[in-house]
């Protein structure tokens, strides 16, 4: 397996968790300007928009290789330029080098609300390419996919934030966070699940390589659902709940690695 690939896949999903989290944060929940937890919001999408940055220009230059057959000059050339740019691939690490840059704007003149507007470009962008746009209605499967990205870039984009936070706010937002979650999770779940049925054909078959990644995802997604069950009716308020969120974190990480091995390997790899 080429390393390359996937972990350029595992970069622009953090970078895009950042930075489409960061700012669905700040929409939805009560934040202090100038306070830690908004300083650790506003850190993310800094270094968000600068793993968007490396993971688009990373996975073009990867794809004009291929295609060039490993000949840099010929990739870079103005022909084979132009042949990216006409690929799903080029179009959408294109809309993502554009995200980044209107985002950069907006944090240095400091038009938090305008945000929104890059935010949403850089979640477009991921309806644009990708094997799961083969899987049944382009405008279902696009929607569920979208739909399942942003609540799962506002949910681990939280977890960072609540860490840096001061521990009054940190219990004040954890608990309010919890609380659109209650909503916010079972939508998420709804729509990963009607994504998985659309993937498998409602069949899971343990002797393809990629349904048993799925497999070992929903693993993954069992655990982190059930540390922030513990988080919601336990541990928010209490000394533990910095190490649950720290466990969560973790775990979350794991989910992306996960995410960025199905999405590189593909359904028949």
């Amino acid at each position: 397996m080429d390393l390359i690939p996937l972990s350029l896949r595992l970069v622009l999903y953090v970078g895009g968790v950042l930075v489409v989290g960061s700012v669905a944060l700040r929409l939805t929940l009560p934040v202090v300007a100038a306070s830690r937890f908004d300083g650790v919001l506003t850190r993310q999408l800094w270094i968000g928009a600068g793993a968007l940055l490396v993971a688009a220009l990373g996975l073009t230059l990867q794809f004009l290789l291929v295609i060039a057959g490993g000949d840099l000059a010929l990739a870079l050339s103005p022909d084979f330029l132009a042949i990216g740019a006409q690929t799903p691939v080029g179009q959408a690490n294109a809309l993502r080098v554009v995200a980044v840059l209107a985002l950069g704007a907006t944090l240095v003149l400091g038009l938090r609300q305008a945000a929104v507007v890059p935010a949403a470009a850089l979640l477009l962008s991921f309806a644009l390419e990708g094997h799961s746009l083969s899987y049944g209605s382009r405008l279902l499967t696009s929607g569920l996919l979208l739909l399942h990205l942003v609540i799962v870039s506002w949910w681990l984009a939280v977890l960072m934030p609540l860490l840096g936070a001061e521990t009054e706010q940190r219990d004040k937002l954890g608990h309010a966070f919890g609380c659109q979650a209650i909503v916010a999770v079972p939508v998420l779940l709804v729509a990963g699940g009607l994504l998985l049925v659309q993937f498998t054909g409602w069949t899971i078959d343990l002797s393809l390589d990629y349904h048993r990644r799925m497999i070992l995802k929903l693993f993954a997604v069992g655990g982190i659902l059930a540390l922030a069950a513990a988080n919601k009716l336990y541990f928010t308020g209490k000394p533990g709940f910095v190490w649950a969120l720290r466990a969560e974190t973790a775990v979350a990480l794991t989910i992306l690695a996960l995410t960025a091995l199905l999405t590189s390997t593909g359904p028949d790899m």
